[in-house]
């Protein structure tokens, strides 16, 4: 749990009527969603099934003397209603909603992308009430066109709606919770580096393996690759010849790693007119990452 969140995130403390719960007698059942199934002479009555007049005639019948069932105030929103707005609340850009079924909700992505949301934003939502719980991928989660990216799960049987406007009127400058970016094509130059006696093989294999992770990542290829030395001034001029090419994006693989803003490839970026955003990040593998 996000400690910001807690500390600025101000409870949901109305008073409200509850839907009824519990076990009666089996004969005042009627018009009651059933909480748990219930077999009788061989036959299942499944839980969430609102109980008909003829249900309780054959439970009664069978010998069954009560059962555990919900029964909505008139103020309550059924769980799958319940759902489906909250659904259409946080859902944005390149997401949709399915069909709620027993209180459960799928947002499913239109495109492959990248699933993008606020960790503290999704805390406040999901403190406002118990009854509520909306569930995710993880933020920055690679996803694929269809791919389930978050879940919402109505607990009870039905929910006041005074919570689903609570949770429909938060934080009226944000449009949307949930959202997929769509990867942009780019053309893409590569720089790998090496020291003498270094196997071309090695730099085929990770040649490979880089094409394989662009496959997954859109319409992005590498159109010109460039080795050279692992020294800064080759690495410099191997820059300025995909720049010509018009690369938009380059990549290198050091033939070692980056140790710090004076090492070679850092250099060799200034020296080709750039500079370094960042060094380092916090992920592994990859902490030693260069970004320039």
């Amino acid at each position: 749990m996000h400690t910001d969140s807690l500390l600025i995130f101000e409870p949901f403390t109305t008073t409200i009527r509850t839907m009824q719960f519990g076990r009666i007698p089996v004969r005042s059942a009627a018009g009651g969603i059933l909480a748990h199934s219930v077999r009788y002479n061989g036959n299942t009555l499944k839980k969430g099934t609102v109980l008909s007049d003829e249900h309780v005639r054959l439970l009664d019948q069978a010998g069954c003397e009560s059962v555990v069932i919900a029964r909505l105030e008139a103020t309550d929103l059924d769980e799958n209603e319940t759902a489906r707005r909250i659904a259409a609340r946080i859902s944005g850009e390149n997401v949709r909603s399915n069909n709620p079924s027993a209180g459960r909700g799928n947002i499913i992505s239109d495109v492959s992308g990248l699933f993008v949301y606020e960790s503290a934003e999704l805390d406040r939502f999901n403190l406002v009430s118990e009854a509520v719980t909306i569930a995710a991928l993880s933020p920055y989660t690679v996803v694929e066109t269809g791919q389930a990216v978050a879940t919402i799960k109505i607990i009870p049987y039905g929910v006041d709606e005074q919570i689903v406007r609570r949770i429909e009127q938060m934080h009226p400058h944000l449009p949307y919770l949930f959202h997929v970016t769509v990867f942009r094509r780019f053309d893409i130059g590569f720089i790998q580096t090496f020291y003498p006696g270094m196997k071309q093989s090695i730099l085929d294999k990770t040649r490979n393996i880089l094409d394989d992770r662009l496959q997954r990542l859109g319409e992005s290829k590498v159109i010109m690759e460039e080795r050279c030395e692992h020294h800064e001034s080759a690495i410099a001029e191997a820059f300025n010849k995909l720049l010509d090419s018009g690369c938009r994006m380059i990549l290198i693989a050091g033939a070692s790693a980056t140790a710090d803003r004076r090492d070679v490839i850092p250099l060799a970026i200034e020296a080709a007119g750039g500079g370094i955003t960042h060094l380092g990040m916090p992920v592994e593998p990859g902490n030693l990452l260069v970004l320039g």
